[in-house]
């Protein structure tokens, strides 16, 4: 037991390593994207060797981190019944995880990519531009060594695992052998499959929707997602067509490696966790309250006003949450409100960044489905602020209705406050994250940058107010450099692992499958409704899965197909973006609702949560039905800026 025990803490002491220098990295993307934005717009020059420096860098911090993920537990997992197992039960669940999907489906990929890298290295490939990085096949080698190093994580967790099932080494030790020996002699002969055509005719013939219902089924079990993703990829490939098929894989994984566009996603994040640290979100939530504090439910208000501001500012729901759930739910329980109605506001307030540019579920949809980043940007901003509009509606008529639940500030609390002294507090308040927050979408809907350039000064700008107001430090950077890493990390490997589950789900016809079903309702029932049914279907998957696994799993199976039935496809996106909100909040797996109850007074139960979000989440799916019925609110302002 004691050399398993020193093998698990050398790998964990390696991938702690590697992600400690992987997390600076991430700040240096955001210097290294900012210094070309400076030198392009202010000295109008471009070096190709800059350019492609942030990409290498970006595609380094998603794979060679993915391992600290994996250690710190990071990687999404559907944890609806996997939290509530006893600790054998989920050591169980981390062990067979580890066998039949990390391991195998690592094992895919570092086995493809090896030779797509060694491919590389023979004819000595360097960048097509003149004055790019030469010796490409490095880069591509990230590939398969932060591959290399998630699967020695998965090794450590296995280890950590039978530790936790068993306390004998007798049993431990040459379990962990016959462990790694059979998944080695499994691993070294899987390659010479082509397929098993001999299987039963029904089963082959509906082989995509097999798979979909086997991830479903295993995505319960609890593992993380990415490798459920990767194993079921595997298995059902060679059982359609046989290991070469996956050579196409790191075709797949250099795609998103090299795709400008989704380096907005860290630079984005970086921006918001950093602001999140800058204490600006307090003197907002203070100051919005004392400003509608007079009305009742007017710091409820409040809350949704500056949820709406953070959102616009930082997009990371988590953050946006987690801050107003520590600052408002004590605030506006000390105040008399109802514990409901204040848990209810905050949750669904800190999702508005979900939708409310710079949104990173935009930048993610907009990649996938082929839309201007900047279109769903600016698309996005007249449906956001229905949602604001409403949200509003909802706490007022409540306030009216039942006014004890929430009661004005008392007038002690408001005295000496003169309308000069308030103006004062705003402008100071306001005009930081508002600065921040036109500085970044200006820029994107003026057309002076991209969403990339424009998250990359947001970044440094973030990082400038936090100076600005006292709060940075070493420990703080380090914290914000960390937290960037690992949600970039958790985003794209999550992406691998839907590259190969796509790869095979359209080798097998699946999408072809997906396409012959909808368009058999639409002949018998019109596309209208084939909309209600997809809406339909992403609202209720949203009870259980992440946005991001909704986002990489089903969305670029079911927009091609929606956009072939002539919806726009901008429009099209934002509806999705709209939906996809309401699985934050939504139970049993909503985000919000994990992320609140974790900060909340011990006085607030789940039940509180649960039935506060309830007229939320209906008034999101009226603000749905509006940007349904009226989808000009969506088309309208990328059309008067670009003229179209």
């Amino acid at each position: 037991m004691r050399v398993l025990q020193f093998i698990s803490r050398a790998i964990d002491s390696l991938n702690r390593a590697v992600g400690y220098g992987v997390a600076w990295a991430t700040f240096v993307v955001v210097l290294v994207v900012f210094v070309d934005v400076v030198m392009r717009y202010a000295f109008k020059t471009s070096f190709v060797f800059v350019q492609e420096l942030e990409w290498h860098l970006f595609a380094f911090i998603f794979l060679m981190g993915a391992g600290y993920t994996l250690l710190k537990d990071g990687h999404v997992r559907v944890d609806i019944f996997y939290q509530r197992l006893s600790l054998e039960a989920q050591a169980w669940i981390n062990l067979l995880g580890v066998i039949f999907f990390l391991l195998p489906g690592c094992y895919m990929i570092m086995a493809t990519s090896l030779n797509f890298v060694h491919n590389s290295w023979m004819v000595m490939e360097g960048s097509p531009d003149p004055g790019g990085i030469p010796y490409r096949y490095i880069v591509k080698a990230a590939i398969p060594a932060g591959f290399a190093l998630i699967t020695l994580q998965g090794l450590s967790l296995a280890i950590q695992s039978l530790t936790t099932l068993t306390r004998k080494a007798s049993v431990a030790l040459p379990a962990m052998a016959g462990i790694i020996l059979v998944e080695t002699l499994l691993l070294s002969q899987i390659s010479g499959l082509s397929g098993v055509p001999d299987l039963p005719y029904l089963f082959m013939h509906y082989l995509p929707g097999w798979m979909f219902l086997a991830l479903t089924i295993l995505l319960m079990v609890g593992f993380p997602v990415t490798f459920t993703l990767m194993g079921t990829a595997l298995a059902f490939g060679l059982i359609g067509f046989g290991w070469s098929f996956f050579n196409l894989l790191p075709l797949r994984i250099w795609g998103v490696m090299t795709n400008v566009t989704l380096l907005a996603v860290p630079l984005f994040v970086f921006m918001g966790v950093m602001l999140e640290r800058s204490g600006l979100a307090e003197e907002l939530l203070d100051t919005m309250g004392l400003l509608f504090g007079r009305v009742r439910g007017g710091l409820a208000v409040s809350v949704v006003v500056v949820g709406a501001l953070l959102g616009a500012s930082t997009g990371i729901v988590g953050a946006t949450v987690v801050t107003m759930g520590l600052l408002a739910v004590p605030t506006m329980l000390k105040r008399g409100y109802d514990p409901e109605l204040a848990t209810g506001t905050v949750a669904a307030s800190g999702t508005l960044g979900q939708i409310i540019p710079p949104s990173i579920v935009l930048v993610l949809i907009g990649d996938i489905v082929g839309v201007s980043v900047g279109d769903l940007f600016m698309g996005a901003v007249l449906p956001g602020m229905v949602l604001v509009v409403l949200y509003i509606i909802y706490i007022l008529m409540a306030a009216l209705i039942w006014p004890e639940k929430a009661p004005p500030l008392p007038k002690s609390e408001l005295e000496g406050l003169t309308w000069p002294i308030m103006f004062r507090r705003m402008c100071k308040a306001l005009f930081p994250p508002l600065f921040l927050m036109v500085s970044v979408l200006g820029s994107i809907f003026a057309g002076v940058a991209s969403p990339t350039e424009a998250a990359a000064v947001g970044a440094v700008g973030s990082t400038v107010l936090t100076i600005a107001n006292r709060r940075f430090s070493r420990k703080i950077l380090e914290e914000v450099m960390t937290a960037t890493m690992q949600l970039t990390c958790m985003v794209f490997i999550i992406l691998v692992g839907a590259a190969a589950f796509g790869l095979v789900f359209r080798g097998m016809g699946g999408d072809e499958l997906v396409r012959h079903f909808l368009s058999g309702i639409a002949e018998d029932h019109g596309k209208w409704f084939v909309l209600a049914v997809v809406m339909g279907l992403i609202f209720v998957i949203g009870f259980f899965l992440d946005f991001i696994e909704i986002t990489f799993i089903h969305v670029p199976v079911l927009a091609p197909i929606m956009i072939e039935f002539g919806f726009d496809p901008a429009w099209f996106c934002i509806l999705i973006a709209v939906n996809l909100q309401t699985s934050f909040m939504t139970p049993p797996f909503g985000f919000s609702l994990f992320y609140l109850k974790a900060v909340t007074p011990p006085e607030i139960t789940t039940g509180h949560i649960y039935r506060g979000i309830i007229p939320f989440v209906i008034f999101q799916l009226i603000g749905l039905l509006i940007v349904v019925f009226f989808p000009i609110l969506v088309t309208w302002l990328p059309g008067v800026v670009f003229g179209r």
